[in-house]
Protein backbone atom coordinates (compact mmCIF):
# COMPACT_ATOMS: atom_id res chain seq x y z
CA UNK A 1 0.00 0.00 0.00
CA UNK A 2 2.60 2.30 0.95
CA UNK A 3 4.77 1.33 -2.16
CA UNK A 4 1.37 2.23 -4.09
CA UNK A 5 0.95 5.08 -2.56
CA UNK A 6 4.72 6.32 -3.35
CA UNK A 7 4.38 5.39 -7.30
CA UNK A 8 0.83 7.29 -7.26
CA UNK A 9 2.44 10.58 -6.24
CA UNK A 10 5.75 10.59 -8.41
CA UNK A 11 3.55 9.84 -11.31
CA UNK A 12 1.97 12.69 -10.03
CA UNK A 13 4.56 14.85 -9.67
CA UNK A 14 6.37 14.04 -12.84
CA UNK A 15 2.72 14.91 -14.61
CA UNK A 16 2.88 18.30 -13.23
CA UNK A 17 6.98 18.69 -14.00
CA UNK A 18 6.13 18.06 -17.39
CA UNK A 19 3.41 20.01 -17.95
CA UNK A 20 4.64 22.96 -16.18
CA UNK A 21 7.73 22.44 -18.52
CA UNK A 22 5.63 22.45 -21.73
CA UNK A 23 3.72 25.74 -20.15
CA UNK A 24 6.61 27.07 -20.14
CA UNK A 25 8.17 26.34 -23.10
CA UNK A 26 5.02 27.89 -25.06
CA UNK A 27 4.12 30.87 -22.93
CA UNK A 28 7.86 31.75 -22.81
CA UNK A 29 9.53 30.21 -26.00
CA UNK A 30 6.78 30.27 -28.34
CA UNK A 31 3.69 32.72 -27.71
CA UNK A 32 5.58 36.17 -28.23
CA UNK A 33 7.25 34.87 -31.72
CA UNK A 34 3.47 35.88 -32.36
CA UNK A 35 3.43 39.74 -31.56
CA UNK A 36 0.90 39.40 -29.66
CA UNK A 37 2.66 39.79 -25.74
CA UNK A 38 6.72 39.13 -24.50
CA UNK A 39 8.09 38.94 -21.92
CA UNK A 40 11.08 40.48 -20.25
CA UNK A 41 13.01 40.55 -16.66
CA UNK A 42 13.51 42.98 -14.81
CA UNK A 43 17.05 43.84 -14.10
CA UNK A 44 16.95 46.84 -11.86
CA UNK A 45 15.45 48.12 -8.44
CA UNK A 46 13.68 51.29 -10.14
CA UNK A 47 10.08 49.99 -10.17
CA UNK A 48 10.09 48.34 -6.76
CA UNK A 49 7.67 47.63 -5.00
CA UNK A 50 5.53 46.37 -7.40
CA UNK A 51 8.35 45.10 -9.93
CA UNK A 52 11.32 44.37 -8.15
CA UNK A 53 14.30 43.13 -9.85
CA UNK A 54 14.63 39.35 -10.95
CA UNK A 55 10.48 39.79 -11.57
CA UNK A 56 8.93 38.44 -15.43
CA UNK A 57 6.95 40.97 -16.57
CA UNK A 58 4.52 40.49 -19.31
CA UNK A 59 3.95 42.88 -21.83
CA UNK A 60 1.38 43.51 -25.06
CA UNK A 61 1.42 46.40 -27.23
CA UNK A 62 -0.98 49.37 -27.16
CA UNK A 63 -1.13 52.22 -29.70
CA UNK A 64 1.00 55.03 -28.58
CA UNK A 65 -1.75 56.97 -29.55
CA UNK A 66 -3.47 55.75 -26.15
CA UNK A 67 -0.46 55.55 -23.90
CA UNK A 68 -1.77 57.67 -21.06
CA UNK A 69 -0.36 58.92 -17.42
CA UNK A 70 0.15 55.91 -15.10
CA UNK A 71 1.17 53.24 -17.88
CA UNK A 72 4.52 51.15 -17.29
CA UNK A 73 6.05 50.90 -20.73
CA UNK A 74 9.10 49.13 -21.93
CA UNK A 75 11.20 51.55 -24.11
CA UNK A 76 14.79 52.82 -24.94
CA UNK A 77 16.12 56.21 -23.27
CA UNK A 78 17.06 58.63 -25.72
CA UNK A 79 20.41 59.63 -23.80
CA UNK A 80 23.34 58.37 -23.03
CA UNK A 81 23.89 54.66 -23.91
CA UNK A 82 20.33 54.40 -25.13
CA UNK A 83 19.40 51.43 -23.03
CA UNK A 84 16.05 50.10 -22.44
CA UNK A 85 14.06 50.60 -19.05
CA UNK A 86 10.66 50.20 -18.06
CA UNK A 87 9.52 53.15 -15.96
CA UNK A 88 5.92 54.83 -15.43
CA UNK A 89 4.54 57.46 -17.59
CA UNK A 90 3.82 60.44 -15.04
CA UNK A 91 3.17 63.37 -17.88
CA UNK A 92 2.25 62.87 -20.99
CA UNK A 93 3.52 66.37 -22.30
CA UNK A 94 2.04 66.26 -25.60
CA UNK A 95 -0.44 63.64 -27.49
CA UNK A 96 -1.20 62.69 -30.97
CA UNK A 97 -0.04 60.25 -32.52
CA UNK A 98 3.74 60.70 -31.71
CA UNK A 99 3.19 61.22 -28.00
CA UNK A 100 5.61 62.89 -25.51
CA UNK A 101 5.82 61.60 -22.33
CA UNK A 102 7.92 61.96 -19.18
CA UNK A 103 8.73 58.78 -16.99
CA UNK A 104 9.68 57.76 -13.60
CA UNK A 105 10.41 54.70 -11.79
CA UNK A 106 8.60 53.93 -9.05
CA UNK A 107 11.29 54.02 -6.29
CA UNK A 108 13.37 56.79 -7.65
CA UNK A 109 13.01 59.98 -5.77
CA UNK A 110 12.34 62.03 -9.36
CA UNK A 111 11.11 61.98 -12.95
CA UNK A 112 14.09 60.52 -15.60
CA UNK A 113 15.68 63.86 -16.86
CA UNK A 114 14.56 62.91 -20.27
CA UNK A 115 11.40 63.61 -22.12
CA UNK A 116 10.65 60.48 -24.78
CA UNK A 117 9.30 60.82 -27.83
CA UNK A 118 6.97 57.40 -28.90
CA UNK A 119 7.80 56.92 -32.40
CA UNK A 120 5.78 54.14 -34.69
CA UNK A 121 2.42 52.88 -34.12
CA UNK A 122 2.19 51.23 -30.50
CA UNK A 123 4.27 50.75 -27.39
CA UNK A 124 4.65 48.12 -25.12
CA UNK A 125 2.81 47.98 -21.53
CA UNK A 126 2.92 45.87 -18.82
CA UNK A 127 0.40 43.82 -17.87
CA UNK A 128 1.78 41.97 -14.50
CA UNK A 129 5.25 40.71 -13.08
CA UNK A 130 5.90 37.42 -11.64
CA UNK A 131 8.11 38.48 -8.60
CA UNK A 132 11.76 36.33 -8.64
CA UNK A 133 10.21 34.24 -11.52
CA UNK A 134 12.90 35.71 -13.97
CA UNK A 135 15.32 34.99 -12.29
CA UNK A 136 14.68 31.14 -13.24
CA UNK A 137 13.86 32.35 -17.63
CA UNK A 138 17.91 34.17 -17.03
CA UNK A 139 19.24 30.69 -15.77
CA UNK A 140 18.29 28.19 -18.62
CA UNK A 141 19.09 31.16 -21.28
CA UNK A 142 22.94 30.86 -19.39
CA UNK A 143 25.12 29.33 -22.45
CA UNK A 144 26.30 26.63 -19.85
CA UNK A 145 22.05 25.71 -19.21
CA UNK A 146 22.00 25.38 -22.96
CA UNK A 147 24.62 23.73 -23.46
CA UNK A 148 23.65 21.21 -20.71
CA UNK A 149 20.32 20.76 -21.90
CA UNK A 150 20.76 20.16 -25.33
CA UNK A 151 23.32 16.94 -24.21
CA UNK A 152 20.74 15.94 -20.80
CA UNK A 153 18.20 15.51 -23.09
CA UNK A 154 19.04 12.75 -25.74
CA UNK A 155 21.25 11.52 -23.00
CA UNK A 156 18.12 10.51 -21.54
CA UNK A 157 15.98 9.43 -24.68
CA UNK A 158 19.20 7.37 -25.16
CA UNK A 159 19.15 5.78 -21.51
CA UNK A 160 15.42 5.13 -21.88
CA UNK A 161 15.18 3.61 -25.20
CA UNK A 162 18.18 1.24 -24.08
CA UNK A 163 16.57 0.35 -20.69
CA UNK A 164 13.37 -0.45 -22.52
CA UNK A 165 15.07 -2.93 -25.05
CA UNK A 166 17.66 -4.43 -22.07
CA UNK A 167 15.27 -4.74 -19.62
CA UNK A 168 13.93 -8.50 -18.09
CA UNK A 169 10.44 -8.77 -18.76
CA UNK A 170 8.05 -10.12 -15.52
CA UNK A 171 7.46 -13.67 -16.07
CA UNK A 172 3.70 -14.61 -15.58
CA UNK A 173 3.24 -15.78 -11.68
CA UNK A 174 1.70 -19.16 -11.32
CA UNK A 175 -0.97 -19.60 -8.59
CA UNK A 176 -0.58 -22.09 -6.13
CA UNK A 177 -2.27 -25.25 -6.68
CA UNK A 178 -4.88 -25.09 -3.60
CA UNK A 179 -5.82 -21.42 -4.28
CA UNK A 180 -7.75 -19.87 -7.21
CA UNK A 181 -5.78 -18.18 -10.04
CA UNK A 182 -5.01 -14.60 -9.63
CA UNK A 183 -4.59 -12.38 -12.51
CA UNK A 184 -0.48 -12.03 -13.30
CA UNK A 185 0.85 -8.23 -11.31
CA UNK A 186 1.88 -5.61 -13.44
CA UNK A 187 5.40 -4.29 -13.02
CA UNK A 188 5.36 -1.45 -11.01
CA UNK A 189 6.37 2.21 -13.13
CA UNK A 190 8.83 3.87 -12.23
CA UNK A 191 8.42 6.54 -9.63
CA UNK A 192 8.70 9.97 -11.70
CA UNK A 193 7.03 8.15 -15.19
CA UNK A 194 10.30 8.27 -17.18
CA UNK A 195 8.76 9.43 -19.97
CA UNK A 196 7.24 12.60 -18.06
CA UNK A 197 11.04 13.61 -16.91
CA UNK A 198 11.90 13.22 -20.52
CA UNK A 199 9.36 15.69 -21.66
CA UNK A 200 10.33 18.16 -19.29
CA UNK A 201 13.92 18.11 -19.93
CA UNK A 202 12.83 18.26 -23.62
CA UNK A 203 10.33 21.52 -22.94
CA UNK A 204 13.30 23.03 -20.80
CA UNK A 205 15.96 22.67 -23.65
CA UNK A 206 13.70 24.02 -26.15
CA UNK A 207 13.13 26.86 -24.09
CA UNK A 208 16.84 27.65 -23.26
CA UNK A 209 17.85 27.95 -27.24
CA UNK A 210 14.09 29.03 -28.58
CA UNK A 211 14.20 32.65 -26.87
CA UNK A 212 17.62 33.86 -26.30
CA UNK A 213 18.14 37.29 -24.50
CA UNK A 214 17.30 40.78 -26.75
CA UNK A 215 15.22 38.77 -29.06
CA UNK A 216 11.76 40.20 -27.20
CA UNK A 217 13.80 42.48 -25.12
CA UNK A 218 14.42 44.61 -27.91
CA UNK A 219 11.20 47.51 -28.75
CA UNK A 220 10.45 47.45 -32.27
CA UNK A 221 10.24 51.06 -32.29
CA UNK A 222 12.60 53.38 -31.59
CA UNK A 223 12.18 57.05 -29.49
CA UNK A 224 13.52 59.85 -31.08
CA UNK A 225 16.21 61.97 -29.66
CA UNK A 226 15.67 64.47 -26.33
CA UNK A 227 13.45 67.54 -27.20
CA UNK A 228 14.74 70.92 -26.54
Amino acid sequence: MHHRILTLTGQLLGLVLGAFAVLAVVTLGLGPRFGGYRVMTVLTASMRPSMPEGSLIVQTPVPVDRVVEGDVITYRIPVDDRRIVTHRVVEVVAGGDHPVVRTKGDANNAPDTWLAQLTGDRAWKVRFAVPKAGYGVQALRQPLAQRFTLLAVPLVLALVWLRDIWAPRDRPRTSPPAAAPTPPTAPARPVLGRWRVVLALSALGALAVLDKPGRTARPRRGLRRKLA
